[in-house]
């Protein structure tokens, strides 16, 4: 299983084409150009990727990259 960040990154960077630059913990969803639709498809390919359940509201517009790692390693260290 692959770690959150490194997860995240990838599915931003192969499944929406966001710049790895662009990948910073500062960085809103909605800053990276993605809208209601890609982040239920973000949600949807980090729960299979991880192995965890990922809540929309965890992969909303307002949430940074930091936050929504930071979420994820949560649910994978219980």
């Amino acid at each position: 299983m692959p770690p959150a960040q490194t997860a995240v990154t990838a599915v931003l960077t192969e499944k929406f084409e966001v710049s790895a630059e662009s990948i910073r913990p500062e960085a809103t969803l909605e800053s990276l150009d993605l809208d209601s639709l890609a982040l239920a498809e973000l949600a949807l390919a980090l729960q299979e990727q991880l192995g965890v359940p990922v809540a929309e509201e965890e992969a909303a517009k307002h949430s940074t990259v930091g936050e929504l790692v930071a979420a994820l390693n949560a649910k994978r260290e219980r």
